[in-house]
């Protein structure tokens, strides 16, 4: 019976959990004709005839226990009626074994638990398939207990059918299973009370001034274009003006990542391959940029490119291309990052990777590097025009630019540069698939200079889980979650990042195509129905303020400017116009051909590691 009355509990909290079926247009508040998308729903909240087939299985579970309570109370009369004699003297030994009336009975009592199973994974199914076509903001709740059932739950009953076919069903008629079955089963108790244990963590009540939840929530807030940002974030500001925390945090920017993973690309292919459609030029003219130089370190193979403007001055680092980068990826044991400070055996001092360090240090790249961004800014002191600097990379790049992005604002504080106004020149870095780089002391110290870094992670990439090693490792930053269905996770909780990670990991996501793919489905998606309230625009505007990035979405992706206006004004009408030419790219929006030979000594299989099997198109 306690078994039973789990798995409905199971079932019931499966399909409670539901949002209830709504026009995916319903969150949108600046339309008129439709529901505001933070009171959506969910089954729990409504009518009874929802819960109708719960109640119905319910009452069949509860007459088969009725009827097998009721004929153990028959056995047990008749057999105190047959060896108790009328002076009441005597004694009745429970007999182990089980009549077919009893044997039938239970079965029937499984059988309905088996059903509660079935129900439960069939609830669990179309939960997973209907929010994947729902915008993850809009029902993280729901996104957040589905997976919690599944990574709970899912195992308790794959226990109590273990513990049910080795305790009860290998000899029914035994005297040990007879014991073990009236009391429980104790393996699958212990489990079920790690389970409650773990849920009533989850559900402890918060402290109501702290605000956790709001907090999450405002924190996850991100701009679509640069020119929004700052807009955005005053608005978001006023969310809690007295939250200190809240109005120092900074936002992330979709336009930045998506500028930024044109320039990781592009150090893959400047000056290697001979035949692509990414250049310097455009690269460039992404940001404003007048000037360019190229830092290639030949003894570890550490490639910085690097780009001037008037106000932008930006570093890209290329990830894993060849032997020499691999080479430093395995030398994973820590070593001191300089100069030494902190005491080692309190955890206060500053550790790296090994291997990521010597990249950065090696034929002094990191003083030629700090150096000319020094020079640039020293040599605009009288009339500072220089606003911000931006570091990026992928996999390897990374690792390599939160070195730089460290070394950078540490050498930029202890100069005093300023900008215009004696602002402060803000140091952003942006990475893509990086590994972690050291330990929770150098995150601490990085996270208070570099505020402004993210590292934006595709769905289950491998590379970003490596590292850890117990703590060991710990990633600075806030992470960006994406994923090729076009959900997009600013500033995951713990939770929350921890249910979206499967076991294993996926190789193939680590792949700078993947990262693109992932980034345009974001796009796309915006245009279908996981559009998040004001993506229409967003994107309408990030096009508009760079005729680049609008060039490649209608080449690419079948998204022309004018029919992305026709459709955000449509959405401001309360109607979802979709795009007819709308589609998730092929080629990326980078192409190398697999028959060109590369400039230098690299071979196509070092290539490979960069972001793309050889002989295929990205």
């Amino acid at each position: 019976m306690c078994a039973m009355q789990i798995f409905m509990t199971f079932c019931i909290s499966a399909h409670n959990s539901m949002p209830q079926e709504q026009h995916p247009l319903a969150f949108c508040k600046n339309s008129p004709k439709l529901a505001d998308p933070n009171n959506r729903p969910l089954i729990v909240d409504g009518s009874l005839w929802l819960h109708a087939p719960k109640a119905f299985l319910w009452l069949l579970t509860e007459a088969t226990i009725i009827a097998l309570s009721c004929y153990d109370h028959y056995i047990t009369r008749k057999q105190a009626r047959e060896r108790i004699g009328p002076d009441c003297h005597g004694t009745v030994q429970t007999e182990c074994t089980q009549d077919h009336v009893h044997i039938v009975l239970t079965v029937l009592e499984i059988f309905w638990i088996f059903m509660y199973c079935v129900w439960f994974h069939k609830y669990i199914l179309q939960e997973f398939r209907r929010l994947s076509t729902l915008p993850y903001g809009q029902n993280r709740i729901s996104n957040l207990l589905v997976r919690l059932n599944t990574r709970l739950r899912l195992p308790f009953m794959a226990v109590f059918v273990l513990c049910f076919i080795l305790l009860w069903a290998v000899k029914i008629n035994s005297c040990f299973s007879f014991v073990t079955s009236w009391y429980g089963l104790l393996p699958m108790q212990i489990l079920e009370t790690a389970v409650i244990v773990a849920w009533s963590f989850i559900a402890m009540p918060k402290d109501p001034k702290g605000q956790p939840a709001l907090m999450q929530v405002w924190m996850q807030e991100f701009c679509w274009s640069y020119r929004s940002k700052a807009a955005k974030m005053a608005a978001r500001n006023q969310s809690a003006p007295n939250n200190a925390e809240l109005v120092a945090a900074p936002m992330f920017c979709f336009e930045d990542a998506m500028k930024l993973l044109y320039w990781t690309s592009l150090t893959y292919d400047y000056k290697e391959a001979e035949r692509t459609i990414l250049t310097i030029h455009k690269g460039k003219e992404l940001y404003g940029l007048e000037s360019h130089e190229l830092l290639w370190e030949q003894k570890h193979d550490t490639k910085c490119l690097m780009g001037f403007g008037p106000d932008t001055i930006l570093l890209a680092f290329r990830g894993t291309a060849s032997l020499k980068n691999a080479s430093a990826d395995i030398q994973a044991w820590q070593v001191v990052h300089p100069p030494l400070r902190g005491r080692c055996w309190t955890g206060q001092q500053p550790r790296v990777h090994a291997g990521f360090l010597k990249s950065w240090l090696a034929g002094n790249l990191k003083a030629k590097v700090v150096s000319t961004v020094l020079k640039v800014l020293h040599h605009q002191k009288k009339s500072p025009t220089i606003k911000r600097i931006l570091v990026t990379g992928h996999s390897l790049g990374g690792a390599l630019a939160n070195l730089c992005a460290f070394d950078i604002a540490a050498a930029i504080k202890e100069a005093g540069a300023s900008a215009e106004g004696g602002q402060t020149i803000t140091v952003s870095c942006y990475t893509f698939g990086a590994p972690r780089t050291g330990n929770s002391a150098f995150r601490s110290e990085y996270n208070a200079l570099v505020p402004e870094s993210w590292a934006v992670i595709n769905d289950q990439d491998v590379v970003t889980r490596g590292g850890k090693m117990v703590f060991l490792y710990s990633r600075p930053g806030q992470r960006v979650l994406v994923n090729s269905r076009g959900d997009m996770i600013v500033r995951p909780s713990w939770v929350e990042a921890s249910l979206q990670r499967l076991p294993g990991g996926s190789v193939n996501h680590h792949l700078l195509t993947q990262y693109y793919n992932s980034m345009c489905a974001v796009i796309l998606q915006q245009f279908e129905n996981k559009l998040v309230c004001g993506g229409m625009e967003g994107i309408v505007e990030m096009c508009m303020e760079t005729p680049i990035l609008g060039d490649l979405l209608e080449s690419f992706m079948g998204l022309p400017l004018q029919e992305m206006q026709h459709a955000a004004a449509s959405l401001r009408q309360g109607e979802h116009v979709k795009i007819s030419t709308a589609r998730q790219p092929k080629l990326a929006f980078y192409v190398r051909d697999s028959s060109s030979k590369d400039k230098r000594r690299t071979s196509s299989s070092d290539m490979r590691m960069a972001g793309t099997p050889s002989g295929s198109q990205v």
